[in-house]
Parts: C-alpha cells; sequence; structure tokens
C-alpha cells in the first residue's frame, strides 16, 4: 500500500482548502498516512484527516506519548538519543517517517527548516515531495536537486541565513547534486550493460553527458554574473532582479557551479528578462 508522509511548519494553523482537498484524495484513496505530533500543521493535519474519515492513519512521536492524537490512531513511538526537547531529539521521528513512506506531501511557510528537512530527507531517500508553499498558494514538485533549488529560491535572504545556520542547506545541496550524479551514472551503466556496451563506452558516455552540463551551467552562471556587472547592481538588487534569495546571489558570484541545476538558471535569466537560445548539433 502507498504510504504518505503529510507534514508542514508549526506556524500553519489553518490548511488552505487546495491541501484540504489533496488529503481528502488521500484519504478516499486509502493510502496509508505517517503524520507528527507537533502542534500546528501536525495537528491541522491531524484534524482534516479525522474530517474525511482517514482510516490507515500512523502518528509518530519522539518520547512515550504523543503530544497530539486527535482521533486516537495508532502511534508509533521513536526512540532519540539526542537531549529531550531539542531539535535533534524531534527531528528523529521525521526521519523515521522519511524512511517509511512512499512520497511528501508537505505545507511549507517558506522559513520552516523542519519542514525544509523533511524534503531533503525524502530526497536522499530518492522520493518526491509535493509542496504547498503557503505564501502563494501553489504547489511545487520537488523530485530532484532542479525542484529544490526552486523551492529555496522563495526563501527570503533571513530565512536562508538561518537555514545555512541550522541544517547547512547548501552543504546538504550540494551532497544531493553530487549524489543524484552519481546515481544517474550508475543507471547509465546499467543501461548500456543490457544493451552489451563496453564498459569503456560507458565511462566516456557519461564524461561526456557531465561535461556538456557542466559546461552549459558554467556558460549561463558567467552571463548572469556579465549581468549583474553590466547593471551595477548589488546582491540585494540582483537577487530581486532574479527571483531568488541574496545568499544564492552569493553562490552565484563565487562561480559555484554544484549547487545549480540548469533548470533553476534558466529560470534566474528568463525572470531577468534574459533571452535564451540553443543550438542542437
Amino acid at each position: 500500500m502507498t504510504t504518505v508522509f503529510i507534514a508542514g511548519s508549526i506556524s500553519i494553523s489553518h490548511l488552505h482548502e487546495r491541501v484540504q482537498e489533496r488529503i481528502n484524495k488521500i484519504a478516499s484513496s486509502e493510502f496509508s498516512v505517517v503524520v507528527g505530533d507537533a502542534d500546528g500543521a501536525d495537528t491541522s493535519i491531524q484534524e482534516c484527516l479525522r474530517a474525511n474519515s482517514a482510516r490507515n492513519v500512523t502518528v509518530f512521536c519522539t518520547g512515550p506519548t504523543p503530544r497530539n492524537n486527535v482521533a486516537a490512531w495508532p502511534v508509533h513511538r521513536v526512540e532519540s538519543k539526542a537531549k529531550a526537547g531539542s531539535r535533534a531529539y524531534f527531528t528523529a521521528k521525521d526521519v523515521e517517517m522519511a524512511r517509511n513512506s512512499d512520497y511528501g506531501l508537505m505545507i511549507w511557510d517558506c522559513k520552516s527548516t523542519g519542514t525544509l528537512s523533511n524534503v531533503l530527507e525524502l530526497l536522499s531517500e530518492k522520493k518526491k515531495s509535493l509542496v504547498f508553499v503557503n505564501k502563494v498558494r501553489e504547489f511545487i514538485t520537488v523530485a530532484d536537486v532542479s525542484g529544490l533549488d526552486q523551492l529555496v529560491g522563495m526563501m527570503s535572504g533571513h530565512a536562508r541565513s538561518k537555514a545555512e545556520e541550522k541544517i547547512g542547506l547548501s552543504t546538504k545541496i550540494a551532497q544531493l547534486g553530487q549524489e543524484q550524479l552519481r546515481f544517474s551514472k550508475l543507471d547509465s551503466a546499467h543501461l548500456a550493460e543490457t544493451n552489451d556496451l563496453a564498459p569503456t563506452h560507458i565511462e566516456t558516455s557519461n564524461e561526456v553527458v557531465e561535461s556538456y552540463s557542466v559546461k552549459l551551467r558554467q556558460e549561463l552562471i558567467s552571463a548572469l554574473k556579465d549581468y549583474i556587472a553590466r547593471t551595477h547592481l548589488n546582491q540585494t538588487e540582483a537577487a530581486k532582479a532574479f527571483g531568488v534569495t541574496q545568499p544564492r546571489i552569493s553562490d552565484l558570484t563565487r562561480g559555484k557551479v554544484d549547487l545549480f541545476g540548469l533548470d533553476a538558471l534558466v529560470n534566474m535569466a528568463a525572470t531577468a528578462g534574459l533571452s535564451i537560445e540553443m543550438r542542437v548539433c
């Protein structure tokens, strides 16, 4: 049975009607649901599940009893060696829910590092998330680093700085990007083996693909840096022009290619009104 991990920011106490509709579909499909026990979004999610007569629900908690369990559903208790009440203490149950689910439905306030960590954890498990961004009232699918870039681009500079401080966001994005590339190469190797291609051909093909990807991203980064210099924008002004946060501009000006997906760079250029042309030979 499909298992959905539903969670959200503690600051969100009211679920938008689009989120309620999505939860209703999950309940009516009789999917299995795992949900946390915190105040805010967790409790609102539980209330919505109860209102939609969801039956296959498990409430995860850290410690002996859940803080909230509005319909007395079965409880999965997760033990944590971290200090009681600390961030790491409560994160243990979130990691366990990510491992026990097939995909995630997240409700995010554009700053909660807890919800963002859930998206990161699901990605590390090769699972996608559907994230409802409360501020813009839209869903974003995060199935890879490119989708994650789009999500992070909605954070304010202050929220991004807090995420760097609390969870080392840039480092985690870079690690996910490297992991994604490694699995992409493994998949290509497996495909080549099934077609009786020689190992040397596999290695060469992967190197060519990665070379093109890096080259395209480097060219886009160079063009965006030239635009910033030509228009005499500071980092705050450039962030506004490209539709991202100031720390992302800092990464850009330092040429950190591994932190940017191709889609994210194209979106930044398009937001600034730059024209991009592609030629395939």
